[in-house]
C-alpha cells in the first residue's frame, strides 16, 4: 500500500486529536470552575492589571485564548464581570494563547506519550483536587499527542518534491497564506491548530520566513469567529464583547499589516529556528494588538455597542446611564444607577400592562420586552455591585444604602416579570372569580406597582405609604380570595390561585423597593 496513505492518516488523526483535546481541556477546566472560584475571579478582575494577568493565566492554563474569552463572555452574562473590565481580559487571553504555540514548538511533544500516560495514572488513581488536576493534564497530553502525530504524518509528505514545492508556491503569496490561516481557524474554532500546523510544516523547512506572519494575522481574526458564536446566545453584555473582540482584533491587524516588512527584517537578525521565529512573531502581534489598546478599554465597547445599535430590531436592553469609568466617583454613579433602574422600572409596568390588559396589545415591543428587562437588570446588579460605597460623604452613602438596596428588590421584580408572570399571560380561564373581581384586583395590583415606581423614582414618600397602603389592602382581598378558592379545590381554581400568589409575590418585592422612604 502506499505509505503516504498512512502518513496522511498520522496528519488527520493528529488534527482530530489535537482539536479534541482543545474540547477537553476546555471541558476539563470549567468542571474545576464552581461557583466560588467564578466569585473570587469576579473579585479579583476588578483592576485592569489583576484582569490581564487573570486573562493572560487563563488562556495559558486552558491552552487557548477562546476559553478564557468564553468564561469572561460567561461572567459577564451573569453580571459578575463589568464590560470594560472583560475587554481587558480578553486582552490577557491573547498573550496567554501564545503560550500553546511556544508549546507546542518545544521538543517536549516529542515526549507527549510519556505524559500522557503520568497524566492518565494521576487522574485514574488521585482523588479530590489531584484527580481533577490529573484531568487537566490528560487533556494537555492530548494536545501533545496530537501535535506529534501531526509532526510524524507531515514530515514524509512534505519530503515529495511535488508536495514541498506546492505549499511553498502557495506561501509565497502572503495574501493567500492570511486567508487560508484565516478561513482555517474559523473553521476548526482553534488558531492553536492552525499555529500548531504552521509549526509543523516550519520544522519540515517548507514554510518561508514572510508567510509566518501573514498566518498570525490569519489565525488572530479567525479566531474570533467561536469567541462570537459564544456570544450570539448570551444577553446583551456578551454579545457587546464578543463584538468588542472582532473589533479588537481587527483594528489590531490593520495597525500592524504595514509594518510586517519592518518586522520581518527585524527578526532576520537573529537567525532564528522558524518554530521559535513564529512563536516570536505571534507574541510580536499579540503584545502590539494589546499596546494599542490597553489604556482605552472603554473606547472598545463604546464601539460595541455602537456597531450593535445600528441592527434593524432595537436593543432595549443597552444600558443608557451606566459608565464604568465614573464608578470612581461614587456619588455620580449611584444616581446614574438610579437613573437606569428607573428607565428598568417602566419596561416592567409597560409589559405588565400589556399582559394584563389585552386590548393594549404592545405589537413587537411586547416580545422584545422580556429580554430587555433581563438584560438591563443584569447590567443594573453588575453595576450596583461594582460600586464601591463612599467613605466621606453621609448624604452620598444613604443613596448607596437606599438605591442597592432597592435594586435587590427591583431585581426580584424584574425576574417575576420575566419568569412565572410572561408565563402565564394573563388571569387563567375559568376559576371562582367574575371579571368585576378580576378588574377590582387587576387595578389595585397595577396601583401598587405604579405608586412603588414612581415613589422610587421620585423619592416620594407619600407615593411610598400609598403603595404600602395599597399593598395591605391587596393582602386582605387576596386572603379572602384564597380561603375560597381552596375551599372549592377545583383545577381552574387552583391555577388561579398560583396566578394571585405571583401577583402577591411580586407586589411585596415592590414594596419592598419604597419601605425605607416611609417612616412608619
Amino acid at each position: 500500500m502506499n505509505p503516504y496513505f498512512y502518513h496522511t492518516i498520522n496528519l488527520l488523526g493528529g488534527i482530530a486529536l489535537f482539536l479534541y483535546g482543545l474540547t477537553q481541556v476546555t471541558d476539563s477546566f470549567r468542571s474545576v470552575f464552581n461557583t466560588s472560584a467564578r466569585e473570587a475571579m469576579s473579585r479579583f478582575t476588578r483592576g485592569k492589571k489583576r484582569a490581564m494577568l487573570f486573562g493572560a493565566i487563563l488562556a495559558a492554563v486552558a491552552q487557548g485564548s477562546t476559553v478564557s474569552t468564553s468564561i469572561a463572555i460567561g461572567l459577564v452574562d451573569v453580571g459578575m464581570l463589568t464590560l470594560t473590565g472583560s475587554a481587558v481580559v480578553m486582552m490577557g487571553a491573547s498573550i496567554g494563547g501564545t503560550f500553546v504555540t511556544l508549546l507546542i514548538s518545544l521538543d517536549i511533544v516529542n515526549l507527549s506519550p510519556l505524559f500522557m500516560a503520568a497524566s492518565y495514572a494521576v487522574a485514574r488513581l488521585g482523588s479530590g483536587w489531584l484527580e481533577k488536576t490529573g484531568k487537566v493534564l490528560h487533556s494537555i497530553s492530548l494536545l501533545l499527542v496530537g501535535m506529534f502525530l501531526l509532526r510524524l504524518g507531515i514530515a514524509p509528505l512534505l519530503s515529495d518534491p511535488s508536495m514541498r514545492s506546492a505549499i511553498i508556491e502557495i506561501a509565497s503569496e502572503p495574501f493567500t497564506v492570511f486567508f487560508v490561516a484565516l478561513v482555517g481557524t474559523a473553521i476548526l474554532q482553534s488558531a492553536a491548530s492552525v499555529m500548531a500546523l504552521a509549526v509543523a510544516i516550519a520544522s519540515s523547512g517548507a514554510l518561508p520566513a514572510n508567510a509566518i506572519f501573514p498566518v498570525a494575522l490569519g489565525a488572530h481574526i479567525g479566531n474570533t469567529f467561536t469567541v462570537l458564536l459564544a456570544a450570539s446566545g448570551g444577553r446583551h453584555n456578551a454579545r457587546v464583547l464578543g463584538m468588542a473582540t472582532l473589533l479588537y482584533k481587527l483594528a489590531g491587524v490593520a495597525a500592524f499589516a504595514p509594518l510586517v516588512p519592518w518586522a520581518n527584517a527585524f527578526l532576520d537578525t537573529f537567525h532564528m529556528y522558524m518554530p521559535a521565529r513564529i512563536v516570536i512573531s505571534q507574541m510580536i502581534l499579540v503584545l502590539f494588538n494589546v499596546a494599542i489598546f490597553y489604556p482605552w478599554p472603554h473606547l472598545l465597547i463604546r464601539g460595541s455597542v455602537f456597531v450593535l445599535s445600528h441592527k434593524k430590531t432595537p436593543d432595549l436592553g443597552t444600558p443608557s446611564y451606566l459608565d464604568d469609568e465614573l464608578l470612581e466617583i461614587p456619588s455620580l454613579a449611584v444616581k446614574l444607577l438610579s437613573k437606569e433602574m428607573i428607565r428598568l422600572t417602566n419596561y416592567i409596568e409597560a409589559f405588565l400592562q400589556m399582559q394584563l390588559y389585552p386590548e393594549k396589545n404592545g405589537g413587537e415591543l411586547k416580545n422584545l420586552l422580556p429580554a430587555a428587562i433581563t438584560d438591563l437588570t443584569a447590567a443594573c446588579e453588575n453595576y450596583a455591585d461594582a460600586l464601591c460605597p463612599p467613605a466621606n460623604d453621609q448624604l452620598a452613602l444613604m443613596e448607596y444604602k437606599t438605591v442597592t438596596y432597592a435594586m435587590l428588590s427591583l431585581r426580584e421584580v424584574s425576574r417575576i416579570t420575566t419568569g412565572p408572570f410572561k408565563e402565564y399571560g394573563a388571569k387563567p380561564a375559568g376559576g371562582g372569580m367574575d371579571d368585576t373581581e378580576w378588574r377590582a384586583l387587576r387595578s389595585l395590583f397595577m396601583k401598587i406597582l405604579r405608586h412603588a415606581f414612581h415613589a422610587f423614582s421620585l423619592g416620594d414618600g407619600e407615593l411610598a405609604q400609598k403603595a404600602i397602603d395599597g399593598g395591605m389592602e391587596f393582602e386582605k382581598t387576596t386572603l379572602m380570595l384564597r380561603s375560597r378558592l381552596l375551599k372549592k379545590g377545583m383545577g381552574d381554581d387552583l391555577r388561579l390561585l398560583d396566578f394571585v400568589t405571583v401577583e402577591e409575590r411580586m407586589a411585596r418585592a415592590a414594596l419592598d423597593m419604597v419601605r425605607g422612604d416611609v417612616n412608619l
